[in-house]
């Protein structure tokens, strides 16, 4: 099967733009990952343990965005193409498996050569399906540059964990930062705003359906640690909270015109540069659902006993992380700032100190009482403001 205009394995303009079963398939490996860096995250509460965790969360999070970007540019409907997301599934699938010791010796080199070698060998075969196409040099530099952090993270799984952390920390950083310059390279040029182009619409609803699968991963946690305790009221409470929290968060996703933003991307001068820069703040909202995620093991498990200042720093930082990523969201894609978001974030981190005092069913009773404001009360003057707004973004 051919096509004069797009070649076999691209997905032409004119396909349509709604999500494959394939990709449904993929976001599942997204819930493994997700669950598997919330539990690490309880492991250890300290400051090292978090970072490594973000560096991590980063890593699975960009597996997530280049496959994206792949069932946007490539039609899932071909073999290949599957043949390419369900390899990279699996190797997602293998770095979930690692997480827990990631930065230990031997799991610290699968978890680097499965992010590698998943990649590199999509790399590899999509140069190669492209031969004789003007696009292939777009997959080339991708592929040339994931190659060279390569070497930094296999470098990196050979080290102890400071030094490794650091390396890593490098690593996910020009992974993240590339494609904004375009994946640039001496004689190779850089990736023009035309090769660069998405499906607004497409990826618009990859992102939309990425969250609502994500903030699964909160309901999941809660009843998974429900389970592993006794059926008592107050751990009902935290379970009815962490339940009232994933709605939350839903509704502050997708009241405040999320779906704007395949008018966003398509408006824009550079829509591929868009779309990475709605990834990065998505990145900064999943971080905090996995961080509610993990309170939700001290909620349901210790719902009166004492709140230490580690877990105390959890449970508000997770709907502060995640309010500062939608604040991001909206500024960046939108060019409109909801301050509703911010300031929420501040009042919590204000409030922090007073919640100190208060049991883990006491401050995410709070927490979730200021997220339930901002989502609710009142939401239809922002939405018609924003609504009313030409969407244009400016790069």
């Amino acid at each position: 099967m051919t096509r004069k205009r797009s070649g076999w394995v691209l997905r032409a303009r004119e396909d349509p733009t709604r999500i494959s079963y394939l990709e449904l398939f993929f976001d599942l490996g997204l819930v493994v990952a997700l669950s598997r860096l919330s539990q690490r995250l309880t492991t250890d509460l300290s400051w090292f343990n978090a970072l490594e965790t973000v560096i991590l969360l980063a890593a699975v999070w960009w597996v997530w965005t280049v496959t994206a970007y792949t069932t946007d540019w490539y039609d899932p409907g071909q073999p290949l193409v599957q043949l390419i997301v369900l390899g990279v599934m699996f190797g997602g699938l293998l770095m979930s498996a690692a997480v827990f010791g990631a930065f230990e010796d031997s799991e610290g080199l699968a978890f680097a050569g499965a992010y590698v070698g998943l990649h590199l060998g999509r790399g590899l075969v999509l140069v190669t399906a492209l031969r004789g196409r003007a696009l292939r040099l777009r997959s080339l530099r991708v592929a040339i540059w994931f190659a060279i952090t390569g070497v930094l993270w296999l470098g990196g799984a050979f080290l102890p964990g400071p030094a490794r952390l650091a390396l890593w920390a490098v690593a996910i950083t020009l992974d993240y930062l590339v494609g904004l310059f375009g994946y640039a390279l001496p004689r190779l040029g850089r990736t023009s705003t035309e090769e660069f182009r998405v499906v607004g619409e497409h990826l618009s609803e990859r992102y939309r359906q990425m969250f609502i699968v994500t903030l699964g991963e909160i309901l999941l946690m809660g009843a998974i640690n429900y389970g592993r305790a006794d059926f008592g009221s107050a751990r009902m409470a935290g379970l009815i909270l962490l339940f009232v929290n994933a709605v939350a968060l839903w509704r502050i996703y997708i009241v405040y015109v999320a779906e704007r933003l395949a008018i966003g991307i398509d408006q824009s001068s550079n829509p591929g540069r868009v779309a990475l820069v709605a990834a990065y703040a998505h990145l900064i909202m999943v971080a905090g659902v996995v961080l509610i995620a993990a309170s939700g093991d001290l909620i349901i498990t210790e719902p009166t006993g004492g709140t230490s200042h580690a877990w105390l720093a959890v449970l508000v930082a997770g709907p502060v992380v995640f309010l500062i990523g939608r604040a991001v969201y909206a500024l960046q894609v939108f060019r409109s700032m909801l301050w509703r978001l911010p300031i929420g974030a501040l009042v919590l981190v204000a409030a922090a100190p007073l919640l100190a005092q208060l049991p883990p069913l006491g401050v995410a009773t709070a927490m979730n009482a200021a997220l339930l404001a901002i989502a609710y009360i009142p939401h239809a003057g922002a939405s018609r403001y924003l609504s009313s707004r030409n969407v244009r973004t400016r790069w």
